[in-house]
């Protein structure tokens, strides 16, 4: 009988932990994704979601129906893109940039930076990651939100993707945020209800 309790009793235990686990598991939700295939040449903002365009270089664009952008800093210019995600972070989320590389070779540079700001005012820009990248290692850059970087203020990110050297192009890019929430509610009762059943069966 004691032997069929102890059984009885693990099993609950691996049940009510497996639940928790499951409740309590991070969250992964693509916040941005564009594959630059506009209508119209280079709609970056009307089409693409994007927040702002800079091309102070030799140029920057998406021809329509192609599904490339494409885009070279020149000698002292930028080719970039930026996306500003205004829902508020939280300590422990970690923000990803992952992009499609048509010129993979090494002559050609890609640029993924993530900025955290206060969300008003760009003088509260902080840059977080700053990844230039040949073309055959572009590889996900990665950030994870701390506490300290909270209590600065800096609660929101921007996005920031680039041709950093060469007529580059690009087939697509992806930005997600995998947030790590607290215990639910749900979870925690589960929890007690495990405590509850094990005190009664000492």
């Amino acid at each position: 009988m004691k032997n069929t309790k102890n059984a009885y009793t693990m099993k609950l235990t691996q049940t009510l932990l497996a639940l928790t686990a499951t409740l309590s598991a991070a969250n992964a939700a693509i916040v941005f994704t564009d594959s630059f295939d506009y209508t119209v040449d280079n709609a970056f903002l009307a089409e693409g979601g994007w927040t702002t365009v800079i091309d102070t270089g030799s140029g920057l664009g998406a021809n329509s129906a192609t599904g490339v952008m494409w885009g070279n800093p020149g000698a002292s210019g930028e080719a970039a893109l930026e996306y500003n995600y205004t829902t508020t972070l939280v300590a422990g989320d970690v923000i990803s940039m992952d992009a499609t590389i048509v010129r993979n070779t090494s002559g050609y540079i890609y640029g993924k930076e993530i900025i955290l700001w206060d969300g008003a005012d760009s003088g509260t820009r902080v840059s977080k990651v700053d990844d230039s990248q040949a073309g055959n290692i572009v590889t996900t850059t990665s950030y994870t939100v701390t506490q300290d970087d909270i209590n600065a203020g800096l609660t929101q990110v921007i996005f920031k993707y680039s041709h950093d050297g060469n007529w580059g192009e690009t087939a697509d890019v992806t930005f997600d945020i995998v947030s790590v929430p607290e215990p639910t509610s749900t979870a925690l009762l589960g929890l007690g209800g495990l405590a509850l059943i094990l005190r009664r069966r000492r």
